[in-house]
């Protein structure tokens, strides 16, 4: 999942919201240092991607990337994920999205002192152009992967990347209003252990 996702999933705690942006960018072991809601918000985007990653429908949407983009393909489909999301918030979202993502990136901001160096760059071009709310636009979401393509050194995928979007993109929406709910109930019922996790690390001696 990407970031909008994420942010949905973690909905309603800010700490969890936060760590659905901020989990993209903490690598390693969650430091002990962060806010307890935080920190599980960053366990909670964790348990989603591990949980995405072995989701049979995910896997399949996956596979509809043509074979030169299928190395790739679990990366770009996160990016998908949120243009379907995007597309389709009156039937999953919360309210209006441009509402939504602006109570996330407030959520971001009261965080922001938390934010790993390699990240803040990202998180202050999304929060200026609310990026999240435009990934309704296959022109973004398409912007997205061509980044994504570049950042992995596979560029040279870019010129057909484009095509396999516009033809598969019908079969790619069925598939996300089939996945999606399987991933919001792990995520309720992730949540609340999420929370117990990170409060367990606080109480330690």
């Amino acid at each position: 999942m990407n970031f909008l996702a994420h942010c949905l999933l973690a909905h309603p705690g800010e700490g969890l919201v936060a760590g659905g942006v901020l989990g993209d960018f903490v690598k390693g072991s969650i430091p002990e240092t962060f806010p307890v809601e935080l920190r599980a918000g960053v366990r909670l985007h964790r348990r989603i991607d591990s949980f995405s990653n072995r989701l049979p429908a995910m896997k399949k949407s996956a596979a509809r990337f043509p074979p030169p983009l299928r190395r790739v393909a679990p990366v770009l489909l996160d990016i998908v994920a949120d243009h379907c999301l995007a597309l389709s918030w009156p039937r999953h979202g919360i309210g209006d999205l441009k509402n939504f993502t602006a109570r996330a990136y407030a959520a971001v901001g009261r965080y922001r002192d938390w934010i790993p160096a390699r990240g803040s760059e990202f998180v202050r071009r999304m929060i200026e152009t609310d990026l999240l709310a435009r990934y309704n636009d296959p022109a973004v979401a398409l912007r997205a992967m061509e980044h994504v393509l570049t950042r992995l050194r596979m560029r040279h995928l870019g010129p057909g990347l484009a095509e396999a979007f516009d033809d598969s993109f019908a079969a790619l929406a069925d598939d996300f209003d089939a996945y999606y709910p399987e991933l919001d109930a792990f995520a309720r019922a992730e949540r609340p252990m999420a929370l117990n996790w990170a409060e367990s690390i606080t109480s330690r001696p």
